[in-house]
């Protein structure tokens, strides 16, 4: 049986409180939204987290949520929640800095988006729809790595980054 990671991932933002560990938030809001190859590989190069900040982009969850992601901030917003769940970029680059991504997984960030990047047929053809499944891998790769394991550790995620709960 295999796992989905971005099934869960989708199920904690459609579930999450504010209450929910932050780590484990943000990390749900990366796997969701930054899964392509090059976003670990641009923010393992510039270690700068607004890099990986869309202007503006935006997608509807479960439960009739929506997660909004711009320059300035995340948010997470329903009928249901009083006021939007808030996470900064910087939360989520706080994930990708867990100690766990290694250099293999960003190598194989970086073969996929040069396979991406080079590929014969501009962004078509023969070959092209694996290409954007390989970027989708390796990307998930670097995620499900950096998966908070349990509360005290997503905790002490946050503590080394100078960011309250």
């Amino acid at each position: 049986m295999t796992t989905s990671h971005r099934a869960d991932a989708r199920a904690i933002l459609a579930t999450a409180t504010p209450a929910t560990h932050r780590p484990l938030l943000a990390w749900a809001v990366g796997i969701t939204a930054c899964g392509h190859a090059i976003n670990p590989v641009t923010y393992w190069r510039t270690r700068d987290a607004s890099r990986i900040a869309p202007e503006y982009a935006g997608q509807t969850l479960p439960a009739g949520r929506m997660l909004r992601l711009a320059k300035p901030r995340i948010e997470i917003t329903d009928g249901n929640l009083h006021s939007p769940l808030r996470l900064t970029w910087v939360d989520l680059c706080a994930v990708l800095d867990s100690g766990r991504v290694t250099a293999e997984l960003i190598r194989y960030c970086e073969q996929a988006v040069i396979a991406w990047r080079d590929h014969p047929g501009g962004f078509r053809g023969a070959g092209w729809t694996d290409v954007v499944d390989t970027c989708s891998r390796a990307g998930e790769a670097v995620w499900v790595a950096c998966r908070p394991a349990d509360p005290g550790e997503q905790l002490d995620l946050f503590a080394t980054a100078g960011i309250e709960g």
